[in-house]
């Protein structure tokens, strides 16, 4: 699973690259693209998510809280913070494309209810293993359809909070559902990849896609679900085989670190696409492209590089009581489902949950 979360995380970067650099009057790619952008990277993640968290739904309340929501939670806060001292020190640079700007001490004091900022992703997480486990009584089916028409609904503009984080939370809750209802048959649909599977797969998101991108259909219920369902099949089916490849190592090792690539992305590209707005102002489609693929490769380095610095320091990942916990436990010692330790990410380590947002409207997209 890691080839596909390195191709999320990618497009969510190149998302946000396209997003600044257009703020500062430097234009690429189409902006129509971001309707296609939006299929896959969240869509993946949340059932990834849901894949690696299934066990969660069987656990008391107490388990859950100390060994999901805490720490998902807590994750939240402290990025947030860090967001909110970031654009404090460096004011500007936000550019204002979220609900509140982002070094307004108000956003900052309504994260818990209000999730308005890019790190709305980990909030959303917490929310969706609550969910879960609150309605694990419901037959799965009846569980995914009812999350399935939710999801439509948000989309198609039927039901609208007025918050970015709780419509996103809306319309993707139904790939974490599905992944945690029902593990086992994706793993086993994996592992049997076929060429039919997926070139129907393929078929399918071309259709949407092309509808999506071509005409104002976003409306239509079940349309975008339906490309997002597509989009993810696809991604995954395509990476059981480009995994395997050598030459693409560098993109599991993307998805391996998403999860830092995402907390740390936009403090690269915030600050470049400013400079860059005020040295060469406006510039050609061509070059505006070339400029945002330099961005986003410099964007993902970087983050890797400050990626080994900043899990040096634990508790900017780890909440310390978990950290003492783990010391004080003996070498080797077994994890038991009293045990209180952090969500992992897909590749089993001990960091913190999956990873990166959710393409939408500019006036959605937070900083």
């Amino acid at each position: 699973m890691n080839f596909a979360k390195g191709v999320a995380i990618a497009m969510v970067v190149l998302y946000h690259v396209t997003l600044y650099l257009q703020h500062a009057g430097i234009m690429g790619l189409p902006n129509r693209m971001k309707l296609v952008l939006e299929l896959f990277p969240m869509p993946v993640f949340f059932l990834i998510a849901g894949l690696f968290g299934a066990r969660a739904v069987t656990w008391t309340f107490g388990n859950l809280w100390r060994r999901r929501l805490l720490p998902v939670l807590y994750l939240y806060i402290v990025w947030s913070i860090v967001r909110f001292a970031f654009y404090l020190v460096i004011p500007g640079l936000s550019g204002e494309l979220g609900e509140l700007p982002a070094s307004n001490p108000i956003s900052l004091a309504l994260i818990l209810i209000w999730p308005s900022s890019s790190y709305w992703f980990i909030y959303a997480l917490a929310v969706f293993a609550f969910a879960a486990w609150a309605l694990r009584k419901l037959p799965p089916v009846v569980h995914v359809v009812l999350a399935a028409l939710l999801s439509s609904a948000v989309t198609a503009g039927l039901i609208n909070s007025g918050n970015i984080g709780w419509n996103r939370v809306g319309a993707l809750y139904v790939f974490y559902a599905f992944g945690a209802l029902y593990a086992p048959r994706v793993f086993a649909a994996v592992a049997k990849v076929s060429v039919q599977r997926t070139l129907l797969a393929a078929a399918a998101l071309v259709a949407s896609a092309a509808i999506l991108f071509l005409l104002p259909a976003r409306w239509v219920p079940f349309l975008v679900l339906l490309g997002q369902a597509s989009a993810v099949a696809l991604g995954v089916l395509l990476s059981a085989y480009l995994a395997r490849l050598r030459m693409l190592s560098f993109v599991s090792t993307m998805g391996a670190e998403s999860l830092q690539i995402y907390l740390l992305h936009l403090f690269v590209i915030v600050p470049i696409a400013g400079l860059l707005g005020i040295v060469l102002g406006g510039v050609n489609r061509g070059v505006g492209i070339a400029i945002q693929i330099a961005l986003v490769v410099v964007a993902i380095v970087v983050s890797l590089l400050l990626s080994k610095l900043t899990t040096r320091v634990r508790w900017l990942y780890v909440p310390p009581v978990i950290r003492r916990r783990r010391t004080a436990a003996p070498a080797g010692a077994p994890a038991s489902d009293s045990s209180t330790d952090a969500p992992t990410i897909p590749d089993g380590r001990h960091t913190v949950v999956t990873s990166p947002p959710h393409p939408a409207r500019n006036k959605e997209i937070s900083t």
